[in-house]
């Protein structure tokens, strides 16, 4: 449910939710579902633009998925890091977190992710305007890679978002 209040921009709600969930997978020892859950609530967190709070929840998942050797869990949590620290204009973290996330993804085979963080990077190479290149490069193996997925909704969100930019 936390879930669906989120995907309607319903922070308040699904924060509450989230929490409700989250004492309920402590109380049954549920460390990944815990994980998921500051996951969660950190990116209520990062929407509401309170990137500490965002980033101390992404870091709790972070070390959970890292304590329960579950490395799809920690390219996402990378990945997470990576936007929140792009968001706040940290570039030099925000590049960093984003190459954890895309080694790991690349190594796991997850091809939307893969895809997801070549385009963060094409967008951090844009905000950076030293290496257009670069960012091209990247922009171009998202575009490729969400192609080849047949995702259509990515693939007109970023072709907007990179000609409005």
């Amino acid at each position: 449910m936390g879930y669906i209040e989120r995907n309607r921009g319903n922070w308040d709600a699904a924060e509450t939710l989230y929490r409700q969930a989250l004492e309920l997978q402590t109380e049954l020892g549920d460390r990944s579902g815990i994980a998921n859950s500051w996951g969660a609530l950190g990116d209520i967190e990062k929407r509401r633009g309170n990137w500490n709070a965002a980033e101390t929840l992404y870091q709790q998942a972070l070390e959970v998925m890292t304590e329960l050797g579950d490395r799809s869990g920690m390219a996402y949590s990378y990945s997470c890091l990576g936007e929140n620290e792009c968001d706040r204009g940290n570039l030099e973290a925000a590049e960093q977190f984003s190459k954890q996330a895309l080694e790991l993804a690349e190594e796991l085979g997850m091809t939307n992710l893969v895809a997801e963080l070549n385009y963060d990077l094409a967008r951090l190479e844009r905000k950076r305007g030293s290496n257009t290149e670069l960012a091209q490069q990247h922009y171009n193996t998202a575009h490729q890679i969400f192609q080849q997925l047949g995702a259509a909704k990515d693939l007109e969100k970023i072709e907007r978002e990179w000609e409005q930019d």
